[in-house]
C-alpha cells in the first residue's frame, strides 16, 4: 500500500452516508460470511431493507459487522469503513431518526417491508491507495 491512514469517526459516518450498498458480515455454521446489501446510514443506525425475507430474522438481537467502501480503479485510491453493533429486526421505521428524509433512503418501501437495523457501537475506517503491481498496465 502506497498510503494508508485511519479516518476520524465523523468522516467514517459521512462516508457511510455517501454510498447505497455495503456488505453485511455475519457467521454461518461457525464460519465468516458476507452478503452484499442495500442500506441507509441514519444517525447512529444502519438500516437494511429485508423486504419480507425471513432469512434476516436470525440476526434479531445479535451482533453484526458491516463494511462499505469504494476503490477508484483509475487512481487505485479509496476508503473502507467497518461498523459493528447489536442488531434488531423491525416491522416499521417508527423511531428511526432520519428515515423520513427520502434523500437518505436509497430504496422504495412498501407496507410489508421489514428492516434489519444495526446500532453502531464501534466504527473505524481507513483511506488507502493501492500499489500498482510491476508490469500491470491497467
Amino acid at each position: 500500500m502506497d498510503s494508508d491512514g485511519p479516518l476520524p469517526v465523523a468522516e467514517c459516518r459521512r462516508l457511510l452516508r455517501s454510498v447505497p450498498t455495503g456488505r453485511l458480515v455475519y457467521t454461518e455454521d461457525a464460519l465468516p460470511a458476507v452478503r452484499p446489501v442495500t442500506f441507509a446510514a441514519l444517525d447512529g443506525d444502519l438500516v437494511i431493507p429485508t423486504g419480507n425475507n425471513p432469512w434476516f430474522d436470525r440476526f434479531d438481537r445479535g451482533v453484526l459487522a458491516f463494511e462499505a467502501g469504494t476503490i477508484d480503479p483509475a487512481t487505485r485510491s479509496g476508503w473502507s469503513v467497518l461498523a459493528m453493533g447489536r442488531s434488531r429486526v423491525l416491522s416499521d421505521t417508527d423511531g428511526l431518526i432520519g428515515f423520513a428524509d427520502p434523500a437518505r433512503v436509497p430504496w422504495r418501501s412498501s407496507r410489508d417491508d421489514r428492516y434489519l437495523v444495526i446500532g453502531i457501537e464501534q466504527i473505524s475506517g481507513h483511506r488507502t491507495t493501492l500499489l500498482r503491481p510491476a508490469g500491470d498496465l491497467r
